[in-house]
């Protein structure tokens, strides 16, 4: 998101206009999508000539009023039928909040328009968005405008939580949510079962282990071990494990619960070979066999793939491993590595040939223009960090302010003397350098196919299909193949442990 206060042009990348444009359609309105950073209504403030807001202007470089329409467009006001209108038109809302018309997406939602036409955004990127309709409040299917009371539910529905998750929860953790995939919805169990919410709207949440949406709500939701083990729950059946009572102690319930995903999901983003974002689905490097990425058993789902492992605060956790490459200024001063925005990548690839900037180094050329695939080799990595060295944006403004760095596989590219090196990236307390760790806490399978159901050989044995399980480093090494590692290294074991926990074990 851009800064309120810029200096530069080159400073802004998202401003909250194209926010409540773009990401706003996931988003129930209100807050950011109705309120500047100093807490004004966006549309008054634009429609007040005392504040030379101009339409699609630079508007002082505010990031809260740059390139915006907001007098036209309206505000995206909170919008309580996202959630409690069953039956909710979410898709025609996102056309007419991707069309500009915030004001009007509520009423759309709830059905009431007609002649609705679309067109394809400007950047091919982007989504189908509404270019005219008209509002109709004759139109009954989901609501009636003229007796409200009968149409609100206090109860959400599953299908209402889903509409705006299933697009990111599939890609990042391949989820589904049926009752062939999750033991929870088989049962009839609803998604504010788990997470209710009261008057405040406070939902109730678990501990995700990136982002930072509401963390004072952490752990708010009832756990696993609450439910089934401690009686929270009187309908939940008490769970009878076998083991040694140390794997609850060190695992979590959903590292044996979720022992696959047969939903495909993105495992690496590669924003860096062309400046616009290039999506790898677990088909690409994994498979139904956690051993061999190579290898697929022909019993088995093809879609089907392994969570990697990782610890987090003492526990293994099953996550997707999704792998992310991308350009950066490396502040070594400050230990920070600042991302480079897209858009000026993109000046810098040809892949917005109006912005493209000029490049006078003949190799470069050539390895700019001749890239279809992902940079790996020292020597494209080498040519494209000198080209940002060199590179100024179409402002003028130069690309890096430090050190041109390429984050990829958990290190950072960078030159020095003229030389390629790579060091590891830096992390914070309880960062985590192999991956972006999307953690898995749906598609729960019950006690009869998950893992340790068929005795302690199902993870030590030899090899282990759980501590030898390959997962994803790198999308890309230096001879274009992906890299892999095998989850007990992840996991800081050491061969000795490893040979420990792998004893062929006695049934």
């Amino acid at each position: 998101m851009a800064r309120k206060v810029n200096l530069l042009r080159s400073s802004i990348d998202k401003s909250s206009y194209f926010w409540t444009k773009i990401c706003g359609v996931c988003h129930p309105g209100g807050g950011p999508g109705e309120f500047d950073r100093k807490g004004n209504r966006y549309d008054e403030f634009a429609k007040d000539s005392r504040n030379h807001v101009e339409s699609c202007g630079d508007n002082f470089l505010d990031g809260d009023y740059y390139k915006s329409n907001w007098a036209q467009s309206g505000v995206s006001e909170a919008d309580c039928f996202v959630c409690h209108l069953e039956g909710y038109d979410w898709k025609a809302r996102a056309l007419a909040l991707r069309g500009g018309f915030f004001a009007e997406a509520a009423t759309v939602g709830a059905g009431w328009y007609r002649d609705l036409e679309t067109s394809e955004p400007p950047v091919s990127s982007l989504p189908p968005q509404a270019v005219s309709f008209q509002i109709d409040y004759s139109r009954t299917a989901i609501a009636d405008p003229g007796n409200l009371a009968t149409a609100i539910i206090k109860e959400v529905p599953d299908e209402n939580c889903w509409n705006c998750h299933v697009m990111p929860d599939r890609m990042k953790r391949g989820r589904t949510w049926n009752g062939e995939s999750d033991v929870h919805k088989a049962k009839g169990l609803s998604c504010t079962y788990c997470h209710p919410a009261g008057e405040d709207h406070e939902i109730a949440k678990g501990d995700v282990l990136i982002g930072s949406v509401r963390d004072d709500l952490d752990n708010s939701m009832k756990s696993c071990a609450q439910c089934h083990l401690e009686g929270a729950d009187s309908r939940a059946p008490k769970a009878k494990h076998h083991f040694p009572a140390l794997h609850l102690e060190r695992m979590s319930c959903e590292t044996c619960h979720i022992p696959y995903k047969d939903n495909p999901a993105v495992v690496a983003l590669d924003n860096a070979t062309s400046g616009s974002t290039v999506r790898y689905s677990t088909n690409d490097f994994l498979s139904n066999d956690p051993l061999d990425p190579a290898h697929h058993h022909n019993d088995l789902p093809k879609t089907r793939w392994y969570p990697a492992l990782v610890k987090y605060k003492g526990k293994i956790k099953p996550v997707d491993p999704m792998q992310v490459i991308w350009w950066g200024d490396w502040d070594r001063n400050s230990r920070r590595v600042i991302p480079i925005f897209l858009w000026r990548i993109r000046g810098l690839t040809g892949a917005s040939p109006e912005n493209r900037f000029s490049i006078t180094n003949a190799n470069l050329l050539e390895v700019l223009e001749g890239s279809n695939q992902a940079i790996n080799t020292w020597e494209e990595i080498k040519m494209y960090l000198l080209a940002l060295s060199e590179a100024k944006d179409k402002f003028g403004c130069p690309l890096v302010c430090h050190t041109p760095v390429l984050v990829k596989g958990g290190m950072i590219y960078y030159l020095e003397n003229g030389q390629l090196h790579r060091a590891p990236i830096p992390v914070g307390e309880g960062g985590f350098r192999c991956c972006e760790p999307f953690d898995l806490s749906h598609n729960i399978v019950n006690g009869e196919v998950s893992l340790g159901a068929k005795g302690c050989t199902d993870c030590h044995t030899r090899p282990s299909p759980f501590f030898n399980r390959k997962i994803l480093i790198d999308p890309a090494g230096p001879d274009g193949k992906p890299i892999y590692r095998e989850a007990w290294e992840i996991l800081g074991y050491s061969e000795k442990r490893l040979e420990a926990l792998t004893r062929k074990i006695r049934k």
